[in-house]
C-alpha cells in the first residue's frame, strides 16, 4: 500500500464523521428553525430553588417555574405581595381563618390551600396539584401512584398549567358565576383529564374571562402557551376551548379581541348565542354556531340554588295538573322602573335602555299582563309554587344571557322563548322545539294563539321531552341530582359530547349530528331510540310504579291536595310539605342510596348532598370532583357509571 493511499485511509473515518456531524447539525438547525416558526422552544424538566419549594409551586415540567402563593410575588417568591394583590385575589386573615377560601379539588391532598390557592409539596404541580414527572420517563403524569387512568370514552382534555395568577388565583367565592370553577375540578373525577398534549383531543385554556379587560388575558395565556408547547400552533388554535362566565359570552370583549387572528379559532364555551349584531340592544355577534357552544349556567350557590331543589319533574313533586297557562316574574323596564298597564308603550317611567331584553319583556307585559290565566309581574313572592303550577313560562334574554330559559325546563314549565337571534343553551346541537315554543318578536302580540293553538295531547308529549331535555341543562354530576337522574346525561357529559362531534365532524352543521352519529343520537335522547318524548314517557311511568303515592297536606283521599293548599298563607303550605318530605314517613322503609347524592329538598335527608360525611372533607358549596366523587378523597377512584 502506497502512503498516499494510507493517507486517503486514515482521513476517510474523520471525513465520514464530519459529514454525520455536519447532517446532524443542518437536521438541529432545520428542527430549531421549524420549531422556531412554531413559536414554541423545547424547554427540559428542571427543579426550581429551594426557597420556591419552601413557599410556593415548582412547576418542574416547564424547567421549574415557581408559582407564587396570592400572598408572595417576585421570581422565587422571596417578597410580600401588595396589599392590592390580597384584596383582588384574596380575603382579610381574620375573614380566612374563620371562612378559608377552597382550592381547586381540595389540592388532592397533594399540597396546602393558601388564601385559596394551592401550594403543592415538591414533584406535584398545577393548580390542583394533580400532575407530576415520572421518574424514569420524565413525562407529566396524573395522580401519580393513585391508580389514575384516563377514561376510555373520548374525548381527553389537556389543561394547560399557565401561570396561576391568570387562572386560579380567581377564587369561585370571589366571582359570581361558579362554572369555570367546577367544570374545571370535574375534568380530574370524570376521568377525562389528561397530562399527555399528544393524546389529548381538546386543550382547555383555564384563563378568567367573565368581563371585557379579561380578553387581553387570553391574549397573554395563549402568548404564554405558544411560547411552552407545540399543540396550539400544531392545530392553528383549533381543538382549544375556553369558558366565558359573562353575560354576552365572545361579544363581550373588545374588537380586538375578537379580531385577532391568532385567537380566531378557539372554540368558546359561554352563556350567550347571539348570532348576528343587534344594534338595538347594543348587542355585538358573539356566537359562531358550529364553532361555540351555548351552555347552561351553573346552578350552584349563587343562582339557581332556591328553585331548582324544587323541581316539578322530580317523582315526588306535587301531583297536581298545572292549572296557570303563562307564568314571567322579573325585571320587566330598561331604566329599572315598575310597569304600568295604564301608561301607553312601553308601560315604563321612560323608553331609556329600551334594548333590556330586545325589548322582549317590555313588549310580552304590554301585550298581555292583563291577559286571563297569564302572570307577568316584577316581584313575586309566590314564585316558588307558581313556577310548579303554570303550565308556560317566559324565557327571555336580560341584559344579555338570560338563565330562566334552563330555570323553567329545570322546573319543568314548558319555555316560551322570545329572543331573535339568540341560540339557546347547546342550540342548535339539541332541538329545542321538541319541548319549547319559539315566538318571535313581531308574533308577541298574537302569542297567545299560539300556546292555545298547542294540544293537551302535544303538551303532554312535550313535557315528557322536557324530562330529558332538563338533564341537559343541569350540571348534576357537579352540583347533586334534582329528580334522581344519574348524572349520565348531564350538562358536562353533553358538552362533551359536542366536542367530540366538532373534532370528529368538522364543517358539519350541529343541527345534523344526531343523524350522523348513534353515539351522539343515544347521548341526546337519553338512551332511548325512539326520542326524547319516549324517554320522558318510560321515566314517568317508572317513577310512578316507585312512588305509587306520595307525601300530601291532605289525610284525606278522597279530598287531595291542590293548589289552594300551596299557596295558603305566604306559601306556609308548600313549606309543610317540604317538611313532610324531609324525613321518611313513619313505618317507611328509608330511601336506598342514589346514583348521585341528592340537592333536591323532596327527597329525605339521608340521601341529599348535605348530608354529614358527604362535605366533611369541605367547607364550602363546593365538591372536589364533583357531586359523583363524594365521599372520595382520591378522585382517581370517583365512580364512572356510565363507562
Amino acid at each position: 500500500m502506497s502512503r498516499e493511499e494510507g493517507s486517503w485511509r486514515c482521513l476517510l473515518p474523520i471525513l465520514v464523521l464530519t459529514l454525520v456531524t455536519c447532517s446532524a447539525a443542518v437536521e438541529e438547525e432545520d428542527a430549531a428553525e421549524s420549531q422556531s416558526a412554531l413559536g414554541y422552544a423545547t424547554i427540559k424538566p428542571g427543579v426550581c430553588s429551594e426557597e420556591c419549594y419552601t413557599v410556593a409551586t415548582c412547576n418542574e415540567e416547564l424547567g421549574g417555574r415557581c408559582d407564587c402563593p396570592k400572598t408572595l410575588s417576585g421570581k422565587d417568591c422571596h417578597r410580600k405581595a401588595t396589599k392590592g394583590n390580597l384584596h383582588a385575589f384574596g380575603q382579610d386573615s381574620a375573614r380566612e381563618l374563620r371562612a378559608p377560601f377552597p382550592c381547586l379539588n381540595d389540592c388532592n391532598g397533594r399540597g396546602k390551600c393558601v388564601y385559596g390557592a394551592c401550594v403543592c409539596t415538591r414533584g406535584n404541580f398545577t393548580s390542583d396539584c394533580s400532575v407530576s414527572l415520572d421518574p424514569d420517563t420524565q413525562q407529566p403524569v396524573v395522580l401519580a401512584g393513585s391508580g389514575y387512568e384516563a377514561r376510555r370514552k373520548r374525548p381527553l382534555i389537556y389543561v394547560y398549567d399557565i401561570p396561576h395568577k391568570l387562572s386560579s388565583w380567581y377564587n369561585v367565592l370571589k366571582i359570581d358565576r361558579g362554572l369555570p370553577w367546577v367544570f374545571w375540578e370535574r375534568l380530574l373525577g370524570s376521568g377525562a383529564l389528561t397530562a399527555n398534549g399528544d393524546e389529548a383531543d381538546w386543550f382547555f385554556i383555564p384563563v378568567k374571562l367573565r368581563s371585557t379587560t379579561d380578553g387581553y388575558k387570553l391574549q397573554e395565556a395563549v402568548k404564554y402557551i405558544r411560547s411552552k408547547w407545540p399543540w396550539f400552533d400544531k392545530y392553528d388554535g383549533n381543538r382549544h376551548f375556553v369558558l366565558h362566565s359573562g353575560d354576552t359570552g365572545r361579544g363581550e370583549v373588545t374588537g380586538a379581541i375578537r379580531e385577532d387572528a391568532t385567537l380566531a379559532n378557539i372554540t368558546w364555551l359561554h352563556h350567550w348565542g347571539l348570532t348576528e349584531d343587534y344594534p338595538s340592544s347594543g348587542w355585538r355577534k358573539a356566537h359562531r354556531v358550529g364553532k361555540d357552544i351555548v351552555v347552561p349556567i351553573y346552578f350552584g350557590a349563587k343562582q339557581g340554588h332556591a328553585f331548582v331543589p324544587m323541581s316539578g319533574l322530580h317523582p315526588l313533586a306535587p301531583r297536581i295538573p298545572r292549572n296557570g297557562t303563562f307564568l314571567f316574574s322579573g325585571r320587566i323596564c330598561g331604566d329599572h322602573s315598575l310597569p304600568d298597564p295604564e301608561k301607553p308603550w312601553p308601560h315604563c317611567a321612560t323608553n331609556r335602555s329600551h334594548g333590556y331584553s330586545q325589548g322582549a319583556r317590555q313588549w310580552v307585559h304590554f301585550h298581555h299582563s292583563q291577559r286571563p290565566g297569564y302572570k307577568i309581574v316584577v316581584s313575586n313572592k309566590e314564585y316558588p309554587v307558581d313556577l310548579l303550577n303554570y303550565k308556560w313560562c317566559l324565557a327571555p334574554s336580560g341584559g344579555g344571557h338570560g338563565h330562566r330559559q334552563a330555570l323553567v325546563a329545570v322546573m319543568g314549565c314548558l319555555p316560551v322563548v322570545v329572543s331573535d337571534l339568540v341560540m339557546q343553551p347547546f342550540e342548535p346541537e339539541m332541538d329545542w322545539s321538541a319541548f319549547s315554543l319559539r315566538v318571535e318578536q313581531k308574533d308577541v302580540p298574537t302569542m297567545h294563539e299560539a300556546i292555545e293553538a298547542v294540544d293537551e295531547q302535544k303538551y303532554e308529549e312535550m313535557q315528557d321531552a322536557l324530562r330529558c331535555a332538563a338533564q341537559h341543562m343541569i350540571f348534576s354530576t357537579m352540583s347533586g341530582a334534582f329528580m334522581q337522574e344519574d348524572g349520565k346525561w348531564d350538562a358536562f357529559e353533553f358538552v362533551l359530547e359536542i366536542l367530540r362531534m366538532q373534532q370528529g365532524h368538522p364543517g358539519l352543521h350541529p343541527s345534523k349530528y344526531a343523524e350522523v352519529d348513534e353515539q351522539y343520537r343515544d347521548f341526546l335522547n337519553c338512551g332511548d331510540p325512539d326520542g326524547m318524548a319516549s324517554y320522558g314517557r318510560k321515566l314517568r311511568e317508572a317513577q310512578l310504579a316507585k312512588y305509587p303515592t306520595a307525601p300530601s297536606l291532605s289525610k284525606d283521599p278522597e279530598e287531595p291536595m291542590d293548589w289552594s293548599d300551596l299557596y295558603k298563607s305566604s306559601m306556609n303550605g308548600l313549606k309543610k310539605l317540604l317538611e313532610l318530605h324531609r324525613l321518611p314517613a313513619e313505618g317507611s322503609e328509608p330511601e336506598p342510596p342514589l346514583p348521585l347524592c341528592s340537592m333536591s329538598l323532596w327527597d329525605p335527608e339521608q340521601v341529599r348532598c348535605s348530608k354529614v360525611g358527604h362535605r366533611e372533607r369541605v367547607h364550602h358549596p363546593y365538591i372536589p370532583g364533583g357531586a359523583a366523587c363524594v365521599m372520595h378523597k382520591n378522585l382517581a377512584e370517583c365512580p364512572r357509571m356510565w363507562e
